[in-house]
């Protein structure tokens, strides 16, 4: 009976604390999810070098003023 009497109270309130460690976890949610590794990303179809380098755009060609009213060097008819 001595035993009992002596162990009883510490046994109680490691369970109490181990309740309350659970409840804290359980309260929390579920873990963030860890971020992708820096690295290496995999593609369907890599990417492939062009053989040429890149040049600039050519500049638009000058408009004349006939132009501009007539519609003709836009391409498109006047509506």
């Amino acid at each position: 009976m001595l035993a009992v009497a002596l162990l009883l109270p510490p046994l109680l309130l490691c369970g109490v604390l181990a309740l309350g460690r659970y409840e804290e976890r359980l309260l929390r949610g579920p873990a963030p999810q860890p971020h992708a590794p820096a690295g290496r990303h995999l593609r369907a179809v890599p990417d492939l070098p062009s053989p040429e380098p890149t040049a600039l755009p050519a500049p638009p060609p000058e408009e004349t003023q006939a132009d501009r009213r007539t519609a003709a060097g836009r391409g498109r008819h006047a509506a």
